[in-house]
């Protein structure tokens, strides 16, 4: 029934046009609610001989925050993994370095963090993999982007995950890149003459998978070259 009614108000809110203030404040904080498991009705203590009528509501919250914290004490962390598994629910991928399941996104570095082994890793960024890694790897299995600019004719662009689970290491500080795509690449194109020395390091991307995923003028930027 709960659930019902925030599907419902969900729904009002999602077909307005235009919403006043304090509808959008309601909006705003229906979009954080919790999804509720079960709800606790009255008839629920009726059938066990309780007389609700003399049941306050603030008596019915008290129960129904106990009934919760009990609910967490017993197994519900594991029957929760375990339902969300039988519907094939999405999850992060494993850590790449120790193999666990137990992956986080931490929103406040914008990072990926393991709890078991505390590797950390970006979802969006690539590392510049090069002579003296060996990227044989990468390119038998299609990962990453190949890198025209580098002296190594092997070198390819590959997302940090797979650079740390193929390498067992962190990459180079130096060696991180992102894809800019049309129009925030502009900067970074036709730098004939670079301003700094950073610059010579910005490489466009111009094999076919690469602008199929990013489209034209995209460019790869170091990330110690990122303007403002």
């Amino acid at each position: 029934m709960l659930q019902q009614l925030l599907d419902d108000l969900r729904g009002y809110f999602e077909a307005k046009s235009s919403l006043t203030t304090q509808e959008q404040e309601l909006w705003n904080r229906l979009k954080k609610a919790d999804y509720p498991i079960l709800d606790l009705q009255d008839d629920d203590l009726a059938q066990k001989g309780f007389d609700f009528r003399r049941i306050t509501d603030e008596q019915m919250r008290q129960l129904a925050r106990q009934m919760t914290a009990d609910y967490c004490k017993e197994d519900y962390w594991e029957r929760l993994e375990n339902t969300a598994d039988e519907l094939q629910l999405p999850r992060y991928p494993r850590c790449p370095a120790c193999g666990h399941n137990g992956v986080v996104l931490d929103e406040t570095k914008g990072v990926m963090h393991c709890e078991i082994c505390d590797q950390t890793w970006h979802e969006d960024l690539y590392v510049l993999a090069e002579f003296p890694d060996d990227t044989t790897y990468f390119e038998e299995n299609d990962i990453g982007y190949p890198s025209f600019g580098s002296e190594d004719n092997g070198a390819r662009y590959v997302p940090e995950y797979d650079y740390i689970q193929q390498f067992e290491q962190d990459p180079p500080a130096n060696a991180y890149f992102k894809p800019m795509q049309w129009p925030e690449s502009q900067p970074y194109l036709f730098l004939d003459e670079p301003h700094e020395s950073t610059d010579a390091l910005c490489e466009p991307i111009n094999d076919e998978k690469g602008r199929a995923d990013f489209g034209k003028q995209a460019v790869w930027v170091p990330m110690c070259n990122l303007k403002n």
